[in-house]
């Protein structure tokens, strides 16, 4: 009688666990994401036929969603969605609802809403379960034109556009295991939550589930296009599992070679990148600028903080003459600035650098590494922030970094740096010929810094800082500090980069 009155109680529990198609809002997805989290992982399973599984590139990109089919095409003039097929990388099946009138309501795979651009598919060729991804269009009337800003494809990456600036960096849910030594997971977004948009309305709203090995989750995004695209990303993650590390609002970007890299790949143009910097602001702290750069070993940095008041990569080379590339067009890629609203207390950013000989992955990874995270499914790991895709954060009235380049003292084998900056509000009312200090320190590593000095840059109306390094033959790796003062007072962006052999 106990052990029946136990299975009858554990069946009972069971029951009243929320399935899919109880999600409607985001606190009955938490409580979806939770019941998951204390089960067994179930990995999704990959149905796809043969003949959509083995599609090369050419291939899958053959078929093409039929823009009068799009969901919530009917309901006037208002946000719309349109699916990816699954094939080539994109094999796993994604499971689709849209919310109305408080009701969650399946949306199954169709195939009559792609042209499969004269792809010979078999008659016999079963269908995929689930879409690849989705993407959001604005409003017609937005610009008076489709526009496309907003992809959810691949694991739990998304990325988004601006009315002026392309894609290019990827965000995604969180990063597990990216540093600490045991293997990186890579959780999926297996289910979203579609709210139905009416006319009118500025901004585009979904649920997703976030489903992996160690981990489920329940995130909400909201997302407003414009000339800086705005989302406020809401997450409760439940671990199944203890991890080594977990990285909040993490994104990745690609950095080839910059106007800082040495020796240069033989390729016509000066610069390959996504962005050339990882942006900090600390609450009662500096404003820091990294510019990126790649060598043959691995990189990591870790930037401890207690009050974070943001983060993101950033691209600031907006001239089309230093990368003279027509097709990527690298100079109108988007920045992304990380504003948190809550859990982001104590802890660190952490950047990843990666090796790379080319331009075709993602080799650079920020993110935000909180100090402690729960360790079972009964504790919630709760955080809320602000995406903002645009052109650059500004770091108020500083002076902001806007070069950085070296190269060896002639005749020598010291180590020149030219740090240009922009001017910022200090520097007003100032004398004609009154110009800032340059102090640099070797934060880590041994080198004697030489001849640090500042003129003006009558070419940009801002500063040029220089400074010579004397580095012993046994240096292997130095971390570099460069900012400018007016007297005890700090008027520019922290310059901080890491130098190895």
């Amino acid at each position: 009688m106990l052990l029946s009155a136990a299975f009858l109680a554990a069946l009972d529990l069971h029951a009243a666990d929320p399935g899919p198609e109880d999600v409607t809002d985001f606190p009955s997805l938490e409580a979806h994401a939770q019941a998951l989290a204390r089960a067994a992982h179930v990995p999704v399973e990959q149905d796809l036929d043969s003949f959509f599984a083995k599609l090369n590139y050419d291939g899958h990109r053959r078929i093409r969603f039929r823009e009068d089919k799009a969901l919530f095409g009917g309901a006037g003039d208002t946000f719309r969605v349109e699916f990816f097929h699954p094939g080539w990388m994109f094999k796993k099946p994604v499971r689709f609802h849209q919310i109305t009138d408080e009701k969650a309501e399946p949306v199954g795979f169709d195939s009559g809403l792609f042209d499969y651009g004269g792809l010979e598919v078999p008659t016999n060729a079963g269908h995929p379960s689930g879409y690849a991804g989705f993407r959001v269009l604005a409003p017609d009337s937005f610009l008076d034109r489709r526009f496309e800003f907003l992809v959810f494809m691949g694991a739990s990456y998304y990325r988004a556009v601006t009315t002026e600036l392309g894609y290019g960096i990827s965000a995604r849910g969180i990063a597990v295991n990216t540093v600490g030594g045991a293997p990186e997971e890579f959780p999926d977004f297996t289910r979203f939550w579609l709210a139905r948009p009416k006319p009118g309305d500025d901004t585009f709203r979904l649920l997703a589930l976030l489903d992996g090995p160690s981990l489920a989750g329940a995130y909400e995004f909201s997302a407003k296009p414009g000339r800086t695209t705005e989302m406020r990303v809401r997450g409760t993650l439940f671990l199944r599992q203890k991890v080594e590390m977990l990285g909040i609002a993490p994104f990745s970007s690609m950095f080839w070679y910059g106007e800082n890299s040495h020796p240069k790949p033989y390729d016509f143009r000066p610069e390959v990148h996504d962005s050339d910097g990882l942006q900090i602001e600390i609450e009662n702290g500096p404003a820091i600028w990294r510019p990126l750069d790649v060598g043959r070993e691995t990189r990591m940095s870790f930037f401890q903080a207690e009050k974070l008041k943001g983060f993101g990569l950033a691209g600031r080379d907006r001239d089309f003459a230093n990368f003279q590339d027509l097709e990527a067009r690298y100079h109108q890629r988007p920045s992304v600035w990380v504003e948190p609203v809550a859990g982001f207390d104590k802890g660190a950013v952490v950047l990843v650098e990666l090796p790379t000989g080319e331009e075709t992955w993602d080799n650079i990874v920020a993110m935000w590494k909180p100090e402690s995270v729960p360790q079972t499914p009964d504790e919630a790991l709760r955080f809320d922030y602000k995406l903002l895709w645009h052109g650059g954060h500004e770091p108020g009235g500083l002076c902001k970094v806007a070069a950085t380049r070296r190269g060896f003292v002639m005749d020598s084998d010291d180590h020149l740096y030219v740090l240009d900056f922009e001017p910022g509000m200090a520097e007003r009312g100032k004398a004609a010929e009154w110009t800032p200090e340059a102090r640099v320190r070797v934060n880590a590593g041994a080198a004697e810094v030489l001849d640090a000095r500042v003129m003006r840059n009558a070419e940009s109306g801002g500063w040029r800082a220089f400074f010579k390094l004397d580095v012993p033959a046994d240096t292997a790796l130095l971390e570099l500090i460069c900012e400018l003062h007016d007297g005890p007072l700090v008027i520019s962006e922290r310059w901080q980069y890491q130098w190895r052999r």
